[in-house]
């Protein structure tokens, strides 16, 4: 299965998206739903869902059954790869699902919840905004607009994301982390950001956590 590539996500209509990202916002559950369970359950449960999702992924490209009821119902919020059979690829709640697995496989909680939570609410808000707001773009998909949001939203979860310590060098380095993060999500590289995005963020914060707090024990 090939990673989702750079596309025009106006070809979506709006209210289409608008329903897209209000199903990206629910992922939440994955975060704050992992502060309350252990690793292991988690990624039992995120395997699961991974699982079902390939293979329907695989089913709707060789039935045409399923194929055409899939786009039937979901058309309005599909990007033009999604419901392109010429290629099997994986659509982007698999990719949610993929990044979270691997970030809490590789990260402490702490740091994962915050990268994942930071993909929720600044992937789906910058995407909104930039349809709505901005006409000005300095790349494919990627406005001033977005972008300033996505930075501004990082800021505001991030800050208020669980914390080890509290203390001013501990947001001194989330702030880092938010900038590196969106410089990442501005490149709009050809692998699909729903992985990028919180891939970048908790490499980031667990690099500088090692580099600031010596010793520390997550």
């Amino acid at each position: 299965m090939q990673p989702e590539p750079v596309k025009d996500n106006t070809a979506t209509p709006f209210y289409g998206e608008l329903q897209r990202k209000l199903i990206h916002y629910s992922s939440a559950a994955i975060p704050i739903g992992y502060m309350f369970i252990t690793r292991e359950t988690m990624l039992i449960i995120l395997g699961g869902m991974l699982i079902a999702m390939f293979l329907f992924e695989l089913a709707k490209y060789k039935s045409d059954f399923l194929f055409h009821l899939y786009k039937r119902l979901f058309r309005h919020m599909l990007r033009e790869h999604e419901y392109d059979r010429s290629k099997i690829r994986i659509n982007g709640a698999s990719w949610v699902i993929f990044a979270s697995i691997f970030c809490i496989l590789l990260f402490p909680k702490l740091i994962a919840v915050t990268g994942l939570l930071m993909l929720t609410f600044a992937d789906s808000t910058s995407a909104l905004f930039g349809r709505l707001y901005g006409k000005k773009q300095y790349a494919p998909n990627r406005s001033y607009v977005g972008t300033a949001v996505f930075f501004a939203v990082g800021i505001i979860v991030l800050f208020a994301a669980p914390k080890y310590f509290g203390t001013p060098k501990e947001y001194i380095l989330v702030l880092i982390a938010v900038i590196l993060t969106t410089v990442a999500d501005a490149m709009s590289i050809p692998i699909d950001d729903n992985f990028t995005i919180p891939v970048t963020c908790c490499t980031t914060m667990y690099l500088l956590y090692i580099l600031l707090y010596p010793g520390i024990v997550f």
